[in-house]
């Protein structure tokens, strides 16, 4: 049996919310938008990047405001760093026969290089990122197209957030994991994870079980 698990990476395996928060509030102030707190760029934050922005400043400064982002993140993100466990966990699920893929609306370029500077790119079969498909994450074109010539007997999504419990859900045999996030939260009030655990090594019980079942 096929047991495929959908990754995010932002903030589920890499700790990356302070470099884009900051890289988004320069982008916003240079077009006279209100800094975003904590809180409002969690939620804005389930949109990819690209569309994210596109939905701030319109169409017509798109690209421009893009490479403003994109140059503030890559000033910031030189300090990114791992999740406790994100190593761990996503060696012990290749060992136990889950395909593992990275499933992330970071563009695929930078995601890429960012997965192999951290050393995590051996423990992927598949890396995906928005910008690499014509829809992002979590449209079912998306998740269709990262899936193609796999077999999705078992799909787990596994992140921080609402975006990764809708693509779990685009499939009748997906389970949407959430960690690091509180499943009470206004965000998943109309859609809710099939599982939560409070750090990524919590997951090996989860999938264990799982497992068991196949």
């Amino acid at each position: 049996m096929t047991k495929i698990i959908l990754w995010d990476w932002d903030n589920t395996l890499v700790d990356t919310f302070g470099a884009i928060l900051a890289a988004q509030n320069i982008m916003r102030k240079a077009y006279n938008l209100p800094s975003w707190t904590k809180e409002e760029a969690k939620i804005a934050m389930n949109s990819s990047g690209r569309n994210l922005i596109k939905d701030l400043v319109g169409e017509e400064n798109a690209i421009e405001a893009r490479k403003i982002f994109l140059k503030a993140y890559a000033e910031s993100a030189a300090e990114i760093s791992l999740k406790e466990g994100a190593k761990e966990i996503t060696r012990w699920t290749k060992e136990n026969d889950f395909i593992n893929m990275l499933a992330s609306n970071k563009a695929g370029p930078i995601l890429r290089n960012e997965v192999e500077t951290l050393g995590l790119t051996s423990h992927f079969h598949k890396i995906v990122g928005a910008e690499d498909f014509t829809h992002d994450k979590p449209s079912k074109e998306f998740t269709d197209s990262a899936l193609q010539g796999y077999v999705t007997d078992e799909i787990y999504s596994i992140g921080d957030g609402k975006a990764d419990i809708l693509m779990a859900h685009n499939y009748e045999n997906g389970k949407g994991i959430l960690v690091w996030t509180d499943p009470n939260s206004n965000e998943f009030n109309e859609i809710k994870p099939d599982f939560v655990c409070s750090s990524l090594m919590d997951l090996k019980t989860i999938l264990f079980k799982q497992n068991q079942r196949s």
